[in-house]
C-alpha cells in the first residue's frame, strides 16, 4: 500500500493478506460496526493508510479496486495520478453502511487540514454527538412531514433497489453531498455515483477508516 507520485508513479507497496479472517457485520445495511478474527493486520494497516489519504487496493465482488479518502482532493487525485486516469472521468464512492452514505449529507465540505470525521457507526465516540443528532433530525423531520423516517437524506425512489440489491454490486447515482469533492465527479456534474460492497475485506475496511471511499479498478487506465 502507497501513494503514488503524480511524475513518476512510483510505489511503495505492503502487500498484506485478508486471507485468514473472519468478519461478522452488526447490520446488514444500516451500522457498519464489526468484529474481526483471525489474522487481522491488514484492519490496522489499511486504516493508517486512508486515514493518512494514501491509496489502498481493496477486494470488491467485482474487481479489485484502488481506493483513498472520498471526502479529500488530494486523496482523489492520487488515484487518477496512480492509474494515469483522465481527470474528468469521474469516480465511484464506495460506503460501508447506509448510516456512513447518509452521514455525507450532513457534513460540510472538507477543508485540507481539518480533522477527518468518523462515519457509519452508532458509537457516539467515535461517530460524534453532532452527527448522531443531525441523523435524528432528519429522521423526526421525515416523520413530521408524514414519512416513515427511514433513509430521510436518500430519495424514496431507491429504497427498495437498495433493500434487495445492497450490498452488492449495484451502483446508484444519487445528488452530490456537498463534503464529496468535485474531483471525484470528474469536475463537473451535480450526482454522484454511490456503491456499498457485498465484499466483507472492502466493505471491513470502510467501515475500519471511518470513511467513503472513491475507489475505480485497480488497473492502469486503458490496460486489463
Amino acid at each position: 500500500m502507497g501513494l503514488p507520485t503524480a511524475a513518476a508513479r512510483a510505489f511503495d507497496t505492503k502487500v498484506v493478506s485478508a486471507a485468514h479472517t473472519q468478519l461478522a457485520f452488526s447490520s446488514a445495511l444500516d451500522d457498519g460496526a464489526f468484529t474481526a478474527a483471525g489474522a487481522a493486520e491488514w484492519v490496522a494497516a489499511s486504516r493508517h493508510e486512508l486515514r493518512a489519504n494514501r491509496c489502498v487496493a481493496l477486494p470488491t465482488e467485482t474487481v479489485y479496486g484502488l481506493a483513498a479518502n472520498a471526502l479529500d482532493a488530494r486523496a482523489v487525485q492520487a488515484i487518477y495520478a496512480a492509474k494515469g486516469r483522465p481527470s474528468d472521468n469521474p469516480l465511484i464512492v464506495y460506503v460501508s453502511s447506509m448510516r456512513m452514505l447518509r452521514a455525507l449529507y450532513h457534513l460540510p465540505a472538507c477543508d485540507a487540514g481539518s480533522p477527518l470525521p468518523f462515519l457509519g457507526t452508532a458509537n457516539a465516540a467515535l461517530e460524534g454527538a453532532r452527527l448522531q443528532a443531525r441523523l435524528r433530525q432528519a429522521e423526526a423531520d421525515d416523520r413530521a412531514r408524514g414519512g416513515d423516517g427511514v433513509w430521510p437524506e436518500i430519495p424514496r425512489v431507491y429504497h427498495a433497489a437498495i433493500r434487495r440489491f445492497w450490498p452488492g454490486a449495484l451502483t446508484l447515482v444519487l445528488p452530490r453531498p456537498p463534503c464529496i469533492p468535485m474531483q471525484v465527479l470528474g469536475g463537473h456534474g451535480v450526482t454522484v455515483a454511490v456503491r456499498f460492497p457485498s465484499h466483507p475485506v472492502a466493505r471491513a475496511a470502510i467501515s475500519a477508516c471511518g470513511l467513503p471511499l472513491a475507489a475505480p479498478s485497480a488497473n492502469t487506465s486503458g490496460r486489463p
